[in-house]
Formats: structure tokens, sequence, C-alpha cells
């Protein structure tokens, strides 16, 4: 089991991320609020961050969120999930994973199998699903 924070502006996807990790056995905390997410990370201190990238104040939030969640958690795994691709023009997956641009572990699209999110979690903290 590991402890998990989703940080996603979208409830609904929240809900069914957290459902999927809660049925694999984790526990799972959510922040829906982009600035307060580092914040959050302090107080919560998950094994893991399930990353969006866009959020209302700024469609491109989660990749700035990426770099400053770095800085302070070297080590710290970010799953990047969104839907940015079906929304923009530009496109982004594993080939733009970057130390620096796009410091995170892994990239997934919206909306994500549970089988996939459960196995990621597996590889990037070692915690198995239940």
């Amino acid at each position: 089991m590991a402890k998990i924070l989703i940080v996603d502006d979208d409830q609904d996807v929240v809900d069914v991320t957290s459902l999927y990790l809660r049925e694999g056995g984790h526990e799972v905390e959510a922040e829906l609020d982009a600035k307060k997410a580092v914040a959050r990370i302090e107080a919560v201190r998950p094994a893991l961050v399930v990353l969006d990238v866009m959020f209302p104040e700024d469609s491109t939030a989660g990749f700035q969120l990426a770099r400053d969640i770095r800085r302070q958690h070297k080590d710290l795994p970010i799953i990047m999930v969104t839907a940015v691709n079906a929304t923009s023009s530009v496109r982004f997956g594993k080939k733009d994973i970057d130390p620096d641009w796009l410091p995170i572990s892994e990239f997934v699209e919206k909306p994500v199998k549970r089988k996939d999110l459960l196995d990621l979690v597996a590889k990037l903290t070692g915690a198995r699903a239940a």
C-alpha cells in the first residue's frame, strides 16, 4: 500500500482515480487547487503524486507544478495524467520527460485504465495492488 496524492481540479476525475487506487489498496488524498499542491505534499508526505496538467487558472499549470515539486522533492514519483493532447494542438508524451523541463516519472493520457494506473503505481513505489 502506498499513500498517493492526486492533484487535479476535476472532482469527477479525482473520484474515479481515487476509487481505482483505493480498490488497489492504496491510501488516497486529493488537492483540487494547483496553488496549494506543494504545501499539501508537505502535509501529506505521499509516496507518489498523480498530477493533472490543465487547471482553470492556467492550462499548463501542471508543467510548472511538476518543476516546483521536483525542486523540493527530488525523488518523489510523479505520474502526469492528462487530456492536454486531446485539447491542444501541441503534443506531449514520454519523449518530453526531461529532468529540467518536465521532471515527471510517467506521462499517461486520460482516461487512464485502472490496471495501467495500478501497474504504474507499483512500478514507481514498489507497492503492489491489493
